[in-house]
């Protein structure tokens, strides 16, 4: 049985002493979420696990890591030199000092940020703000692959094989509607196409029927069809043009009578002058009464 990982607090872990009491006290003064310290004798064993989840991020066929397992760790001077021997790195590192040079020897050792305790409070807020973005970046990529370890162990497929579903839902549901604007006595209204009916010629108007409303549209039948999609809107008399995607079947009363039902139950007759250009579109849904 697969559990959510619990992500309520950022966690920084050190070892324990002087320069962790600094650090500690020094974020009192931040605005930031909650905070948990976790001390340690042994910073090159966080390292490695810390590196081993950043490549565990993009690899979904490995056991999933439980999300409390990411840190940020904290060093000091006096630990580079123990750090500049022993890889891996982790981009979740934090040197704690007081001096440009100790930056430098930090950022040349494989700390990827430097935080300075006596700083202002306005910079030190600056800094880990962007530390923790970085942070919620990591928890957030490691929380994606929870989610697709647990989707697939209940659909019984691959995470290869989920992606790939997940990729093509995606692309259908990003793909832009069809869209056209229409204006009506009430003002101006954006219509999907897909849920237009049909349309009715009544004089100088349109009466548009869609699944939800009928709008009422000064146009001509003409003007009409020539903005809508014509694989998908055909003309079956002199007034109404249909949507193909709600056509129930084509009704044929007699040779010289045809209506198209629709799926809501409509039924519009066809005229005998376009019944050749409709029947190869209708005739898979051919019924006689």
């Amino acid at each position: 049985m697969l559990t959510e990982p619990r992500t309520e607090a950022i966690s920084f872990v050190m070892t324990q002493g002087r320069l962790a009491r600094e650090f500690s006290e020094s974020l009192q003064e931040l605005s930031l979420p909650d905070v948990h310290f976790e001390f340690t004798t042994d910073l090159l064993s966080q390292f490695r696990i810390q590196a081993k989840l950043h490549c565990l991020e993009a690899d979904t066929s490995q056991p999933s890591e439980h999300n409390s397992d990411l840190k940020i760790i904290v060093v000091g001077s006096k630990e580079l030199e123990l750090l500049a021997t022993a890889p891996p790195r982790t981009d979740l590192s934090l040197l704690c000092g007081y001096s440009n040079q100790q930056a430098i020897d930090g950022f040349a050792t494989g700390i990827t940020r430097f935080y300075q305790p006596n700083a202002p409070a306005e910079l030190r807020q600056q800094q880990m703000s962007c530390l923790i973005e970085a942070y919620n970046a990591r928890l957030n990529a490691l929380k994606w692959r929870w989610i697709i370890k647990r989707l697939s162990w209940q659909r019984a497929c691959s995470p290869a094989r989920l992606m790939q579903e997940l990729s093509a839902v995606k692309k259908r549901c990003s793909a832009p509607h069809q869209q056209i604007s229409l204006r009506s006595s009430c003002g101006w209204h954006c219509v999907d196409w897909q849920r237009i009916r049909y349309v009715e010629a009544a004089g100088d108007y349109m009466c548009v029927y869609t699944q939800e409303e009928t709008l009422i549209v000064r146009s001509t039948l003409t003007e009409l069809a020539e903005r809508l999609p014509k694989a998908h809107f055909l003309r079956v008399n002199r007034s109404v043009i249909i949507n193909l995607h709600h056509v129930k079947g084509l009704n044929k009363v007699s040779p010289a009578v045809n209506y198209v039902e629709l799926q809501d139950g409509s039924r519009l007759k066809i005229s005998r002058r376009l019944l050749p250009h409709c029947l190869p579109h209708l005739e898979d849904k051919t019924h006689e009464t």
